[in-house]
Order: C-alpha cells, then structure tokens, then sequence
C-alpha cells in the first residue's frame, strides 16, 4: 500500500492532491501495470503512460482554470481528461453524447464552456456556442501519442459539475471539488477492500457520478486496473467478464435483471469476486435469484450525486450482507429523520430504531448547495436531506422504502412503492415493476402498478397478480390496477422514471373528469 493511500484513513479531510500523487506513486512502483482497458477494442494504457498524458493534458490545458464540456463515451481519452481536469485545477462539465442538441444548447449556455471535447468537429454545432474552443477525440490521440514527460507537476484542486438524475423535479447542478471525489472513492475503496490486483469493469456512463468515482478514480487510488465500457452488452458482458479477468464489476438492478435472462457460464466464478449495484434499489428477490443461479456475490450500494456517489454499501465476503439492503454508512454520518416540516424550523426530529423516515447525510463529500443554489430546503445546516425514505435495522443495516414525493397517500395512508413492488417482484411471471399513484377523487390517491412480465399477458395474470398482493399486503396497498408494459422508462443510469407514469395517470384522471363533465352536459 503507498503512504498515499494510508493518509487518507482516520483524517477529517480529504488530503490535498491525493489523486494526482497516487497516480505517480502507482507509475513508479508498477509502470507497466494497465490502468485503463477499452473492453471493445482491447487497447490499453499503462500507469507510466497515463502520467505521461496526463502531463501532456494539463500543459495543453493550461494554468488557467478553464471550462470543459465533454461529450465523448466512456474510454481512454474520456478517463484522461478527466484525471487531468480534477488534478489540474479545470472544471469538468460531461455531457451524454446522446443527447438532444437541445439539451446540448442548454448545457452550453448556462456553463459557458472554454473548450468543447466532441468525437468529431461537426459535433461542435449542437452546442450553439461558436467561441467555445472545439477539441476533437483525434486531437485528443495525437496528444496521447506526444505523451512523454514524467516529471511530476503539481496538484491543483479542479472540479466536476454533475447533474441530479431528475426522475422526480428539474435537474440540478452538483459541483464535486477532487477532495470530494478523492474522500468518496478511498471508501469506495476501503469498503470493496480493493487493491492492485484488482480488475473492475464498468459499463456504465462517465457522464453521471458512479463511473468517474467508484470505476476510475477507487481503481486508480487502489492501484488496480478497470476496464471501461461504453456501455451495456448483453452479448459480450460475460466474455468480457472472462477475457479481462475481471474481479469485481460495477452495474445496475436493470443489467442484474437483464442477465438472470442468461444462461450461467461455464467459466464462473473464474477470478469474479463480486458484482457491485448502485444507482436505483435492487430488488431482494433478484439479488437471491442472481447468488443462486451465477455464485456470485451481489453487494447492493446507495449513492447520490450529492456525495459524489457511494454513502452506504453492505460488506463483502466474508462480511455480511443482506438481500434488499443499501448496507451500511460509508464516508458519512448519516441519520433517519422525521421528514421536514416548515413549522419545524431548523430542528431536525430523529425517528426511532427500526422506523421509516428521511435519510439525512454530513460528511466532507456532501455538498452544501446546489450549483446557482437550487433546490435550498434539501440543505439544513450541515445536512443534506436527500429525500430518500428510508430505516436502519438492528445492525445498522439501512434499508431502502422510496421518496418522500413517491410515496403514495391513499386517504391519508402513506405507502412506500418500493414495499409494493417487492410483493410482486417475489412472483416469478414477474421481470419488472414500477408503483406510483393514481389520483381519485374519494381517496386522493391509489396505488397502481406498471410490469413488465415473463410471458405474454392476460385475465388470469392479473388475477393471479392481485391474488398474491393480498396474501402479502394489506388491503389498501393492493394495487387497483395492473398496467402491462413492454419496458419501464428508464434513465441512463437504470433509475425508474417515475414522474413518466405519474404524468401517464394525471393525464388520464384529466381526460377521464372531461369525459365526465361532457356526459353531465
């Protein structure tokens, strides 16, 4: 272990720096170890050759903190700038490639950007923003081939800007200092007891939290090596799994989902220590199919944005940990709370042992505002209030139910979705489920639930669906509809997009009380 990596353990900061001299450190004990690895084409770069283009980054990038919007996929060059950005004192705004120009225009306009990193010149044009300078992904390649100095530079505190999912309001802007990333991904770390021997995958997007802290930057502090994907393939994902030797990988329920759909390879468990989940909860029932079919432990995470990622996560082996829990607080002091009440003032009401409440968080990673100070009542003090219900067992277990604006109130009845969903993920004809509220004009609001099924649909599925909500719910969590649905809408990183279906039923009360209102005329 480099002296590097032992800092950072019992202090109340991140250390200055830590990114960038961890990277040196690595470059000198293990040159020629892979750092990087591009899952589809194989190439990869080393330790000594990522300090070398780093190097060569941050001198073309200059002194001057400047504004970078990048819009490449994850890989090599991604990971670089990256690294050079949050250790050379730049702010790093990642923007999907995918997106619409529109958003493009609008990320461009309110970050005002220095330079534009695309994959190709005409890319540039989305962005509506002329005297932004425009750097492609070949510009990027030549600079990776000029690499060549080692002499280490000096770090400087750059900074990331991220955007909240948005699956329940408008998107918010989330500005992480590298002290931030450097504090969230040692414990990502510390917790998945990484080292250099490891090899993580990630298939995940470099252009929302978990891939750049818990993949690059925990691999880069643990001297380990990742290997990146630009995105999910059920095809190739064993095989890569395989011909990488991959030690632990980073996913989502939905890819968990996606390959209990496949056959267990003949190779498993091979060198595969665990599977990670972050970014939405993870059915209990699908991590138990998932341990039962492939032997392979699945460790269930909770991360925000907010905290530049992880905030909980359950033990590896030979740790415990438990089918439907995020685990436990990592990084962070976290309580569970009544949730706010304006008469309340700045007084915060802990709930007891056992009992749901709001998830409440502090810590060095934890932002105190959101970027332009959007969304203030989230911060109280030095909490975060994330929104996120939630309740800690016995053991200091944190257990997941949904959030506050989720949560379904049938004549005053509140129900967490995620309790009603677990019901039905635990019948087999059931892949998918999503539960929100329909308005009403008795009881304000019922449950409805939205599947995704095994087979094809029909009368008796739903009667056997309803059936086995009563046997597991109480009567007034029985959801009064059941909706079929090919796929859940879904964000880049997995999450429920629930606002869809919320806005799916008020449409529906809308155009059902103008029917009404037409046959009383």
């Amino acid at each position: 272990m480099l002296d590097t990596e032992k800092s950072l353990r019992g202090v109340e900061q991140p250390v200055d720096g830590i990114l960038y001299r961890g990277l040196v450190g690595w470059a000198t004990v293990q040159p020629d170890l892979p750092y990087v690895i591009e899952a589809e084409t194989g190439r990869e770069i080393t330790y000594e050759k990522t300090l070398a283009a780093v190097n060569t980054f941050r001198r073309f990038l200059g002194a001057t903190p400047r504004c970078m919007l990048v819009a490449l996929p994850g890989g090599i060059v991604d990971s670089l700038l990256w690294i050079s950005a949050i250790t050379g004192g730049h702010f790093l705004v990642p923007v999907s490639p995918g997106a619409t120009r529109e958003e493009k225009a609008r990320a461009a306009n309110r970050q005002q950007p220095d330079l534009l990193f695309v994959e190709r010149e005409e890319d540039a044009n989305d962005f509506a923003y002329p005297s932004a300078m425009v750097v492609t992904r070949d510009m990027c390649e030549v600079l990776l081939k000029q690499a060549s100095s080692l002499d280490p530079l000096i770090p400087l505190e750059g900074r990331a800007c991220l955007t909240t999912s948005g699956t329940t309001g408008e998107p918010k802007g989330v500005v992480l200092s590298a002290r931030q990333i450097a504090w969230t991904a040692d414990h990502v770390r510390i917790s998945h007891r990484l080292s250099n021997r490891d090899r993580g995958l990630t298939v995940l997007p470099f252009f929302h939290v978990n891939a750049p802290v818990v993949s690059l930057f925990a691999s880069l502090l643990a001297g380990g090596s990742v290997v990146i994907a630009p995105r999910f393939s059920r095809r190739n994902f064993w095989s890569w799994i395989e011909r990488y030797r991959i030690t632990w990988a980073s996913i989502v329920p939905t890819i968990v989902a996606i390959l209990l759909e496949t056959e267990k390879p003949a190779f498993l468990p091979g060198t595969l220590r665990f599977m990670r989940t972050g970014s939405a909860s993870l059915p209990g029932a699908d991590m138990r199919k998932f341990e039962e079919r492939f032997g392979i432990p699945v460790i269930e995470t909770y991360g925000l944005s907010e905290a530049a990622s992880q905030v909980a996560a359950n033990p590896v082996p030979p740790g415990k940990h438990k089918a439907g829990s995020a685990g436990r607080p990592v990084g962070v002091t976290m309580r569970i709370c009544v949730p706010r009440n304006k008469q309340d003032g700045e007084e915060m009401h802990e709930v007891r042992k056992g009992e749901t409440g709001e998830i409440c968080i502090s810590g060095p990673a934890v932002i105190h505002a959101y970027q332009n100070d959007a969304g203030k009542d989230a911060f109280q003090g030095e909490w975060f209030r994330t929104g996120d219900l939630g309740y800690m067992d016995e053991d200091g277990y944190l257990f997941i139910k949904g959030r506050l604006r989720e949560v379904v109130n049938r004549g005053g009845e509140n129900i967490a979705p995620r309790e009603v969903e677990e019901a039905l993920l635990s019948l087999p004809i059931v892949r998918e489920a999503a539960v929100v509220g329909r308005p009403d004009h008795i009881y304000g609001e019922v449950v409805v639930a939205y599947i995704v099924l095994q087979g094809k649909w029909s009368e008796q599925m739903e009667q056997e669906l309803r059936q086995h909500a009563a046997q597991l719910l109480s009567a007034y969590k029985v959801p009064v509809a059941f909706i079929p649905l090919d796929s859940l809408p879904k964000n880049a990183t997995g999450k429920i997009e629930r606002h869809v279906l919320r806005a799916r039923e008020q449409a529906r009360f809308a155009a059902q009380a103008v029917a009404n209102s037409a046959q009383a005329s």
